[in-house]
């Protein structure tokens, strides 16, 4: 006999889960919680767990990330995700913020995988409607109080930064995944808690070992408490950082129409839904005119003396608060 579903709500202010699946119900429930994230209002989760996922027609162009597929916009109006690793689909509300998710018992077994590209991109489109729009990228606050984010591509010493200023007793909120929101006419960053992932290289840079073993994207996560720092919920940016690898750091500081097409690259979900699209170009811009950005390259010579990164910024006063 199947149970009746089930629903919780995730923090007084967030997920109203429905699941009949208690295996599934209690994994999506603590991947919320671990996110940490301060939902922005309540938005709807039905979970169901299949055998195999029914039919479905949807004529759309996929627009493919990897082990990810993303369809959006017309004739459905709706945003169906669709997974690669084990069978599973989503399928957003074209303006509410609610999902229907549909898994297979495969996901279940490869959960932390789907938390952070499945699910992740799930919750991506759901809190567009609730007004919080993603940006990738690590966000930071220096001793002094000051935020800071380091964005660019996978490889360009996001993480490893992020974790050399944790040892240096940095606020570290994410290295990866965060959350551009508006808050008393500032833009915010709410980062998505998860350990600061390392590759071997940046391991040997710091001089660490251990950590938690993250083998299917071949890293080592460290919580920046582990590093020497602490964990941010919330950064304000002041200084935008648009990061590659070289020889030596150093950095030019960079126009605004500049910083704001670099954000767009590193924004990609920017590209579906017009309404939020709009919406999520408008935070940008004022992410920019809030900050300073420049144009860094980071080097071996950083983790000799990590004040390199405010030497970059040390002439150039960043625009008042609004």
């Amino acid at each position: 006999m199947t149970s009746p579903p089930l629903s919780s709500t995730s923090l007084s202010a967030g997920c109203r889960l429905t699941c009949a699946d208690l295996r599934a119900r209690h994994l999506v429930e603590s991947w919320l919680a671990e996110s940490r994230l301060p939902w922005p209002g309540l938005f709807d989760l039905e979970v169901t767990v299949l055998p195999q996922l029914p039919l479905f027609t949807d004529s759309r162009e996929a627009f493919q990330q990897p082990t990810v597929s993303v369809r959006a916009g017309p004739p459905q109006g709706t945003v169906r995700i669709e997974w690669s690793i084990a069978p599973a689909m989503a399928l957003v509300h074209p303006t509410e913020p609610r999902a229907e998710i549909l898994l297979t018992p495969a996901v279940l077994d490869e959960f932390e995988a789907a938390e952070r590209t499945f699910l992740l991109v799930t919750l991506l489109f759901v809190l567009r409607r609730l007004g919080w729009y993603h940006v990738h990228g690590a966000a930071v606050t220096d001793p002094g109080g000051l935020g800071w984010m380091l964005i660019g591509n996978s490889g360009t010493g996001k993480s490893t930064t992020a974790a050399l200023l944790a040892s240096r007793g940095w606020r570290v909120s994410t290295d990866d995944i965060g959350f551009l929101i508006d808050r008393e006419g500032l833009v915010e960053v709410v980062g998505y808690r998860s350990p600061v992932a390392l590759r071997e290289g940046g391991l040997d840079y710091l001089g660490r070992e251990g950590g938690l073993d993250l083998a299917r994207r071949r890293k080592q996560g460290f919580w920046p408490e582990e590093l020497g720092g602490e964990w941010a919920s919330r950064v304000v940016p002041r200084y935008l950082l648009f990061s590659h690898l070289g020889d030596r750091t150093e950095g030019t500081l960079l126009a605004p129409v500049e910083a704001v097409s670099e954000l767009v690259k590193w924004s990609m979900w920017i590209l579906f839904e017009p309404l939020h699209a709009q919406e999520h170009l408008d935070l940008l811009a004022r992410l920019v005119a809030q900050s300073r950005c420049y144009d860094v390259t980071l080097g071996p010579d950083l983790f000799r003396d990590p004040t390199l990164l405010q030497a970059i910024v040390h002439d150039d006063p960043i625009p008042p608060a609004s």
